[in-house]
């Protein structure tokens, strides 16, 4: 196991190091993005301002901890992209052309070779920095918080990210049966977008859906609440148990679904 690990280690340097190079080469392509991604969290932070403007909370959320809530967002987003997002985005061109046997008679694991093989900085590295200092500027901003919540707050970060890989893993697994997958994409997309909001403004049925079956409402919330007020092991227990759900049931229809791929071949 460790040594699968080791391996599959080195295997992700090599993958970033060619990436970032291959993207250093477009350089002034590389910093309107940058500035792009700034752009956009600015405009969701004065969105935001403007509405705490007529009220003094969302669903008991003040507006530092609602920045911590975009913030990390943006983390979210930027460190799906260092590892799969990227990848994924490619794979209904991979099926379509019939390449991704390639990946397939490879000593490595399909989904991971797909994830790493073009592993993204541009594409949110400025969300991602912004996202940090949104963290931070919230955080700061807060009373009876403690510095001790950090490593928790990592650990549920990894645990958010575990869901988004898995919610990935499912979507993705349908381009073997449609031809276009754009809309699929748009789906996880808007997946990240609508989490900007506390999952505290479900209520009823709906929050149990925005759990459990589109996690909206846990995968962003969860690892925010941690930094925002006294630890709520009734939002933290479920986000683990919905993360094991979805990592593992990605994983499972995903092996399904190459089972479907009749390659390029036919």
């Amino acid at each position: 196991m460790i040594r699968t690990v080791r391996r599959y280690a080195r295997l992700y340097r090599a993958f970033l190091s060619q990436s970032l190079k291959n993207e250093m080469i477009y350089r002034s392509n590389f910093l309107v993005l940058v500035v792009m991604d700034f752009a956009f969290m600015t405009l969701n932070v004065l969105l935001f301002r403007i509405i705490y403007g007529h009220v003094d909370t969302i669903a008991g959320w003040t507006f530092h901890q609602s920045m911590i809530l975009i913030g990390t967002v943006g983390i979210v987003r930027e460190m799906a992209y260092l590892t799969f997002r990227q990848g994924f985005l490619e794979l209904g061109d991979e099926v379509r052309r019939g390449t991704l046997d390639a990946y397939m008679v490879r000593p490595m694991a399909v989904n991971l070779h797909l994830a790493f093989r073009h592993v993204s900085l541009t594409e949110s590295l400025g969300e991602g920095i912004m996202g940090v200092i949104l963290v931070a500027y919230g955080f700061a901003h807060l009373e009876g918080v403690s510095w001790l919540t950090l490593p928790i707050y990592l650990f549920f970060l990894i645990n958010s990210l575990a869901i988004y890989y898995g919610f990935s893993l499912l979507m993705n697994s349908v381009v073997f049966w449609v031809l276009k997958s754009q809309e699929l994409n748009t789906i996880v997309y808007f997946f990240m977008e609508t989490s900007r909001y506390p999952g505290d403004i479900f209520r009823g049925f709906g929050k149990l859906f925005f759990t459990f079956v589109i996690p909206i409402a846990i995968i962003v919330t969860a690892p925010a609440s941690v930094l925002a007020g006294p630890l709520r092991w009734e939002i933290l227990g479920p986000a683990v148990l919905v993360s094991t759900i979805f990592l593992t049931s990605g994983l499972w229809v995903w092996q399904k679904s190459l089972r479907h791929y009749s390659s390029a071949s036919g």
